[in-house]
């Protein structure tokens, strides 16, 4: 069983694969951007059915299999956040077909001495993440710290009460890392500072910056793949509905049926693609990111 999971030295048409990455992922963060993070459904198709035929170009049983089961597996764990308006479609056959297409990566393009030990789309999260969450905090900095100077912000014991759980946890984290019988490299102290930061930072405003991405929409204006801001709305209305969070055409057609004007939409929501092909880069070129950290 574990010899399946074995990764190959050399990965049969390494170039063509890291092509067809690299091109369809590419397309993909450039409709996020530029066409109101509305990816064609084309194309996410074609890059799942490149991924597959780059497979089939250069088959390998194991590494076929190996590229159709994280293909897969990377699937069915994201398309549920999909369905709860965490991710959009487009992101979730991004990911799949990512996955699918370079299983492994033997060694990056320009650190031929490095190995990664693991699927290459969790090489590629990490650049990823990081580069979501440093923009975002770049991002939302400005809007909190005018709305605290307007006075607009109550930090109340129920908003700090997550917060000082993080906090919490967060100490006994660094307490742990005290006690090993290593010293840690200074760059990996201060990514997880980094990210401990940020984490707080989200966690004591994300009303505030949820707020900040939604407005009302017109239900005649509404599109399937929208994203309802149900805090926003009426329980009742919800319930008796049956209101999920991601919209389709049969949501719509229940709001126009229910005689409701308009609904809070999350119109806000950052683009994800860009950030996804960021990280495809940095990984492809230089390899697993927690090498030069750890």
């Amino acid at each position: 069983m574990l010899e399946f999971f074995a990764f190959p030295g050399q990965l049969p048409g390494l170039d063509a694969r890291i092509a067809v990455a690299v091109a369809f992922t590419g397309a993909a963060a450039y409709y996020d951007i530029f066409n109101k993070r509305w990816v064609p459904n084309w194309l996410v198709y074609c890059f799942a059915a490149a991924a597959v035929a780059v497979n089939l170009l250069f088959f390998s049983e194991p590494v076929f299999f190996q590229a159709m089961l994280f293909g897969i597996a990377v699937f069915a764990l994201t398309y549920p956040l999909y369905r709860l308006g965490q991710l959009g479609g487009a992101d979730v056959f991004v990911f799949a077909s990512i996955a699918a297409a370079i299983p492994c990566l033997p060694t990056p393009l320009l650190a031929p001495s490095q190995q990664i030990p693991y699927p290459f789309i969790l090489s590629v999260l990490v650049p990823t993440g990081l580069a979501f969450i440093f923009h975002m905090a770049l991002r939302f900095i400005p809007y909190i710290s005018k709305r605290i100077a307007c006075g607009k912000v109550r930090l109340g014991i129920a908003k700090l009460a997550g917060p000082a759980m993080v906090s919490a946890a967060f100490a006994l984290f660094v307490f742990a890392l005290m006690q090993l019988p290593v010293s840690l490299p200074l760059s990996y102290i201060a990514t997880i500072a980094f990210l401990f930061v940020s984490l707080l930072f989200f966690s004591i405003f994300k009303d505030e910056i949820k707020e900040s991405m939604v407005e009302p929409v017109s239900i005649g204006k509404l599109q399937a793949e929208d994203v309802l801001a149900l805090e926003q709305m009426d329980g009742k209305v919800i319930k008796r509905l049956r209101l999920p969070p991601l919209i389709c055409k049969e949501t719509i057609s229940k709001l126009k049926a229910a005689k409701i004007r308009a609904v809070p939409v999350y119109t806000g929501m950052p683009a994800f693609l860009p950030y996804l092909f960021l990280g495809l880069l940095f990984s492809v070129l230089f390899g697993d990111l927690l090498h030069y950290i750890v």
